[in-house]
């Protein structure tokens, strides 16, 4: 069976590398979306980091355009088999259409009805489907029409450790992708300056339990917020502190400091002469910001870019930035 992952906008080729590096075989990659053949169960049992969400493929037709009613003749195409449950379906798509997500989701839920005899809740009046129930996605990406089914409880992205969040906090496949670019390894000592609820070190630690981990907020409910969402045995020092004052030696900072949307920051410049003092001549910066945080970063004489990627999350378009110090005009980077 074929798997649907999906994934935050600008992320998709790193999350094809790392369903690739579980020897996950990805056979389309399109905005947003993964089809991956999987190599085992590994997919649903431990499954990507990077992922929103994951769905096991039941059925694909051929993406039928941009009228209703093209749909709506293409959904009988649809066969597949499933149990007689509670059950809610989603939509998307891309591109032009003259129907919307609610078209997609009553003419194709009323065929999943005919087809497995499970009582369908439409979200076109607002009304929550019940908990427990079966979640279908359809997807239209402009070639196919794909129909798959939830295999966990809620998306992939809620995570369970997650229980409280402050302003500003991250989305956690996008801490998870800022992990990864991380290049952590055992033993490297790594630092957040601006750690919030913790959700930045909690995927790194997950990524990488073998590493130590600081982070540090000038919010006292933060770091009490950090603290409770930290699991049983991962071991991960929250601390009251000033970004700008950080002291010590690291070999990362990985960090989410303010866009200046819903919390300010101020100038970055006082923020990167501090960093470039505690971290590691071969260390790495890896941070998400916004654009004009990324330029002033990128115009820093003191770092060097080594990868950047645009996301789209919160309704915000930051820059995930990968940099190292220069040493005489040479990055080192462990």
């Amino acid at each position: 069976m074929l798997v649907l992952v999906r994934t935050v906008t600008g992320l998709e080729q790193l999350a094809a590398e790392e369903l690739a590096a579980a020897q996950h075989r990805v056979i389309d990659l399109s905005r947003r979306q993964l089809v991956i053949e999987p190599h085992d169960a590994t997919v649903v049992t431990s499954p990507p980091r990077l992922a929103d969400d994951l769905f096991l493929i039941h059925d694909a037709v051929p993406d039928p355009g941009h009228t209703r009613q093209a749909l709506a003749d293409a959904v009988p195409a649809i066969q597949l088999t499933g149990e007689p449950a509670d059950f809610a379906v989603t939509a998307s798509f891309q591109g032009r259409r003259n129907f919307n997500r609610y078209d997609i989701e009553d003419l194709v839920g009323e065929r999943l009805r005919e087809l497995t005899g499970g009582r369908y809740h439409s979200r076109r009046e607002g009304v929550t489907p019940p908990v427990d129930r079966v979640d279908w996605r359809v997807v239209l990406d402009g070639k196919t029409l794909w129909v798959g089914r939830r295999p966990f409880a809620v998306p992939l992205h809620r995570r369970e450790w997650r229980r409280h969040t402050v302003t500003g906090s991250l989305h956690p496949p996008v801490a998870a992708a800022i992990a990864r670019l991380g290049r952590l390894a055992p033993g490297l000592q790594v630092l957040d300056p601006f750690c919030g609820a913790g959700t930045l070190l909690l995927e790194a630690h997950a990524v990488e339990p073998g590493a130590t981990y600081r982070g540090i907020d000038r919010q006292p409910a933060a770091i009490a917020a950090a603290r409770a969402n930290t699991p049983y045995g991962a071991e991960i020092a929250w601390q009251e502190g000033d970004a700008r004052q950080v002291r010590g030696s690291v070999d990362r900072i990985l960090t989410n400091p303010p866009w200046d949307v819903r919390l300010g920051i101020g100038p970055l410049g006082p923020y990167l002469r501090q960093w470039r003092r505690v971290l590691r001549p071969d260390g790495l910066l890896v941070a998400i910001v916004n654009h004009e945080q990324a330029e002033r970063i990128g115009g820093d004489a003191a770092w060097q870019i080594l990868d950047e990627y645009d996301v789209a999350v919160a309704g915000q378009h930051p820059r995930i930035l990968v940099a190292g110090l220069r040493q005489r005009g040479v990055t080192k980077v462990r």
